[in-house]
């Protein structure tokens, strides 16, 4: 009976969202470079300019990583105007035309439905969906990473900086560590996106965790950086 009762707790512990979702400890704003990743990725669009674009904002833990948490399905956009708003910045790379309110969402929207449903429902019990795709595009327009990367005032040696060049641009802008994330591409490595963290209220920049990097090689090795598609 005791042994039954134990299961039962332990079962409901596991699949309950709101206690899965109370466990991120801090969130990670993650950005794609458009030249980069079109280089890597068939990109069945691309945007007008060279420029970051929001992958998504991921509630996370120093334990383990915290993914689709269960809880409200996606809300989709019904209006034009703010289906083209979050599009300036939050870009799907693989729909073939600009997203439109006049068809099915599930096709137009399923880049943003997929980050709610993947990552938006780990941190809902602190911000519900409104708040959170809110918080996302302040975050997203808080540091201009392209300016960072390509400061006349301040160059680093593109197009093929070192990690520790990229690294050192941003931490000066934001004083924190970032995390780089790169590709394997042609003869070396290519920088796709760059995160950065900030505390579970989403107000302040932290450091992302060591190493800092994911596929991108020590702090001397060389990246590709590309200025344009």
């Amino acid at each position: 009976m005791a042994r039954s009762v134990l299961i039962s707790i332990l079962v409901m512990f596991i699949i309950d969202p709101q206690k899965i979702s109370g466990q991120y400890e801090f969130f990670k704003l993650v950005a794609f470079w458009g030249p980069s990743f079109c280089r890597v990725y068939d990109c069945w669009r691309e945007p007008p300019v060279p420029k970051f674009t929001l992958h998504g904002l991921w509630p996370d833990n120093y334990t383990r990583r915290l993914y689709n948490c269960g809880g409200s399905r996606y809300i989709p956009l019904s209006d034009q105007r703010s289906i083209n708003a979050r599009d300036d910045y939050w870009y799907d790379y693989f729909l073939l035309n600009p997203p439109s309110a006049r068809r099915n969402w599930r096709t137009q929207q399923k880049f943003w439905a997929k980050e709610w449903s993947n990552h938006g429902t780990c941190s809902e019990n602190v911000f519900n969906q409104p708040n959170y795709f809110n918080l996302a595009e302040t975050l997203m327009f808080r540091y201009d990473l392209r300016s960072i990367l390509f400061n006349s005032k301040n160059p680093i040696p593109l197009p093929w900086p070192r990690v520790s060049d990229v690294m050192s641009a941003i931490s000066k802008v934001t004083q924190a560590r970032p995390e780089l994330r790169c590709n394997y591409y042609i003869n070396g490595n290519i920088l796709v996106e760059v995160a950065l963290c900030y505390d579970v209220q989403g107000s302040r920049v932290i450091n992302c965790t060591r190493p800092g990097t994911v596929f991108c090689g020590r702090r001397s090795s060389r990246i590709y950086v590309p200025n344009n598609f």
